[in-house]
């Protein structure tokens, strides 16, 4: 299977390619889109704590410019995928849309990852994604 350029950037940065670091990956761009440039741009990030959800984590490092070693980018424990990024007061959230992670959690497979990853990569974001602006306070579920 022919991935494009970035997945197959992403597949060497995070060890292998799965639908949470596709969909992280899909969020950072969201951000950095938004925001432009990592400079001022924080990320606090809600996953469940381990793998295979956590690897949002990866996928929003990636391609937000949000790093752990530039201490920009956090973890908070979640039962969704969500990230918040703030700079210069504004703020983003960004969330799977309802039912989705249910989706993905069903029919996730190693056998299949890069048949998925592809799938979650090219899927438009306004299918996939709840993406709200404004004050924003915690990447959780929306109250």
């Amino acid at each position: 299977m022919e991935l494009p350029d970035e997945l197959q950037s992403l597949q060497r940065f995070h060890g292998h390619l799965g639908v949470y670091v596709t969909l992280g990956l899909r969020m950072g761009a969201i951000g950095k889109r938004r925001f432009g440039h990592y400079k001022g741009l924080r990320a606090v990030v809600a996953s469940h704590p381990e793998p295979p959800m956590r690897c949002v984590l990866d996928g929003i490092q990636f391609s937000s410019g949000c790093t752990m070693g530039k201490g920009n980018i956090s973890l908070e424990a979640a039962s969704e995928p969500a990230v918040l990024f703030e700079k210069e007061g504004r703020g983003l959230r960004i969330s799977l849309k309802s039912g989705w992670r249910q989706k993905i959690d069903r029919e996730m497979s190693k056998e299949r990852e890069l048949e998925q990853s592809l799938f979650y990569y090219e899927i438009p974001e306004d299918e996939v994604f709840d993406i709200r602006e404004g004050d924003v306070t915690s990447p959780g579920p929306s109250k």
